[in-house]
């Protein structure tokens, strides 16, 4: 299917239907190159992996605009743990206009094809920043949340979200489940 002038190839559609289906996948990173308007898969991560919003935040490039399709693992203000999926649009502030430009087509091709709990546009690779976007856009509104993939969060004086530990956990992003 043709979205934006964008093709999302056979193998990013399976790839992403395989995370939408969470038996065998919890993420997928989705590589745009930017100067042929193509999309790619970049790295595919098995359920057992423990932060996948944090494993595929660590594949994104300062150059390149690049997406995930994530099952978010989080346990709610009434603490039931649930599974959010969510698109992650990567399009740094260093990139060029072009990049950009590229990346809005590519998030709308994508868009076309996988339905999400949110969509969340990143541009820079701030932690605590990035927790609280994908937090506000996961959560229905009045909805709390106690864990961002097994980490404690609560929300600070200014209502964003927060590790409770004040850390960055980026040390953890590639560990697995036992």
């Amino acid at each position: 299917m043709v979205s934006s002038g964008m093709k999302v190839p056979i193998e990013v559609e399976e790839a992403g239907n395989a995370v939408i289906q969470g038996k065998t996948s919890s993420a997928v990173v989705i590589h745009l190159d930017s100067k042929s308007n193509t999309l790619s898969v970049g790295k595919a991560y098995g359920n057992k992996m423990k932060h996948p919003y944090r494993a595929c935040f660590a594949q994104f490039q300062d150059d390149k605009a690049s997406f995930a399709l994530v099952n978010i693992k989080l346990s709610t203000g009434e603490g039931q743990d649930r599974n959010k999926l969510a698109m992650i649009m990567w399009a740094p502030d260093t990139a060029t206009a072009k990049v950009k430009m590229t990346a809005a087509s590519g998030s709308r091709a994508l868009r076309s094809k996988f339905k999400c709990n949110a969509y969340v546009e990143i541009q820079e690779k701030t932690t605590s920043k990035n927790v609280n976007d994908v937090l506000a856009k996961v959560l229905r509104s009045g909805e709390g949340c106690n864990s961002f993939e097994g980490v404690k969060v609560s929300q600070n004086e200014m209502g964003e979200f927060v590790f409770c530990d004040g850390g960055n956990h980026e040390d953890s992003d590639f560990d697995e489940e036992d």
